[in-house]
């Protein structure tokens, strides 16, 4: 699956999709890492490693070990043939061999780094195995590994670590305060997790208010499924079929793939939340249908008809930059009447298939995307934890944990992400776990503005958010 067998080393994985402003993972992994000096270190500059791979057995072990030592100033490489021989064919599949080398180079930029964690062991799907190691020196990176049962290399993500002169926060009012700063609007939502429900700890403003969240949507979508499969409606393993109908934009790739190709349900929910994938989640809502889809917005939310009828990607295209004259009717509209409006758009894309960069347009002050408050976000993400712990939700922390969105910090034992993204619309929203909080906790930020947002500050303020929920009591 990509996200768990692609090489990424973008700063901030896909934050959620539904812009048709994306990169690939490669055209990321070239573009968005952060650069440093090329200037060779000495030995005696090389930091003392503070942690070993010890923890390790076996292949996870000497895998780990290459990995470290290509990331090594001085290491060349991999080359084609050293890369057959450590990665295996379903990874090479994903990312070409040619493809490998220039993102440990870029990687390898700066001073040496020195070995500071070693995550805890987990089974990964096959019966391998896989850790996070972190690495500190002038900067930070995060490597997630897995190897299979052959004890090839099966899964690498690469990541810059938090930057090094993030915000220390002390409150979430302080965050409040930070993001405000930056202009538009920014509602923060912190909830702690129990049993299948959230619990408020913060919410800016004292009350949660629906905003627009981009395709964070999707984790709706995505507990639909799980919910599907358990009633025996739909099974992980099923072929979806691709059809032109449910083609949408990018973000994603199945809307390259040809017409009448199928795509099995776990992949597509894994592209849903990992890249975003907008066809995917436009094929899993037509596979769980809207009755299913509408219980589960009715399970989140206590005004379910806000989110009713719940738009596909491609009827979000359609509504918000193909049919001015419906758009001017949503806002205003209820329910049954928005359904009546969806039926009248035009039956394919136009110019947008042509020239999906024509997105630009900011039109959520006209009601067009979905307006969720960040408690239910916090629901959605409190649903699907407990989902994980059924026969059919097995594969629901992998699928949210394969893009952990930022980097996950220190005191992270799991992370769990989707966001979202339009024009004038940003959304994060996290499920951690750490050794210092018990149950888990979800945070959201939610931003929207009149234009379009440069999402770097709000980024780095998130980043800091994220060491907030971590560690705060």
């Amino acid at each position: 699956m990509r996200g768990t067998t692609a090489v990424v080393c973008a700063a901030l994985l896909v934050a959620a999709g539904c812009s048709a402003d994306r990169e690939t993972d490669q055209q990321r992994a070239a573009a968005d890492t952060t650069q440093t000096s090329t200037a060779p270190a000495s030995a005696s500059t090389v930091p003392e490693p503070v942690a070993d791979l010890g923890s390790l057995d076996g292949a996870l072990r000497e895998q780990s070990q290459w990995v470290l030592d290509q990331l090594a100033p001085e290491a060349t490489g991999p080359s084609a043939t050293e890369a057959a021989d450590r990665f295996s064919s379903t990874f090479l599949t994903q990312v070409r061999a040619d493809q490998l080398e220039p993102v440990f180079a870029t990687f390898r930029e700066g001073t040496p780094l020195a070995l500071t964690g070693v995550g805890q062991v987990q089974e990964s799907p096959g019966g391998g195995s896989g850790t996070q190691l972190t690495l500190a020196g002038d900067r930070s990176v995060r490597v997630s590994i897995s190897v299979d049962t052959d004890g090839l290399i099966s899964g690498l993500l690469l990541q810059p670590g938090p930057p090094t002169d993030l915000p220390e926060l002390t409150s979430w009012s302080e965050l409040d305060e930070e993001l405000a700063a930056l202009g538009g609007t920014a509602r923060v939502f912190v909830g702690e997790v129990t049993d299948g429900t959230c619990s408020q700890l913060h919410v800016t403003g004292g009350q949660a208010q629906p905003v627009p969240s981009g395709s964070a949507f999707k984790l709706i979508v995505l507990a639909a499924v799980v919910e599907a499969v358990e009633d025996g409606d739909l099974a992980w393993d099923e072929d979806l079929t691709i059809t032109a109908k449910l083609k949408s934009l990018p973000s994603g790739e199945l809307q390259n793939r040809e017409d009448g190709s199928t795509v099995p349900v776990r992949e597509a929910a894994g592209l849903m939340i990992s890249v975003s994938d907008n066809t995917a989640t436009d094929l899993l809502m037509e596979a769980v249908g809207a009755e299913r889809l509408r219980a589960m917005v009715e399970r989140i939310s206590d005004d379910p008809d806000r989110l009713t009828p719940l738009l596909s990607t491609r009827q979000f295209f359609q509504l918000g930059w193909n049919a001015p004259e419906v758009r001017e009717q949503w806002a205003g509209a209820g329910a049954a009447e928005r359904q009546a409006l969806l039926e009248d758009l035009p039956t394919d894309l136009g110019a947008l298939r042509d020239n999906p960069f024509a997105v630009t347009e900011v039109t959520w002050p006209e009601g067009v995307g979905w307006f969720l408050t960040g408690e239910e976000l916090c629901s959605a993400h409190a649903v699907l934890q407990q989902q994980a712990g059924t026969e059919a939700g097995q594969p629901v922390r992998e699928i949210l944990s394969a893009n952990p969105g930022l980097p996950p910090p220190e005191a992270a034992t799991y992370q769990g992400f989707k966001g979202g993204s339009a024009p004038g619309v940003l959304a994060y929203s996290f499920y951690l776990e750490s050794e210092e909080i018990t149950p888990g906790r979800v945070l959201t930020v939610q931003v929207s503005h009149e234009r379009a947002i440069m999402p770097t500050s709000f980024t780095e303020l998130t980043q800091a958010g994220l060491q907030l929920l971590a560690t705060a009591p």
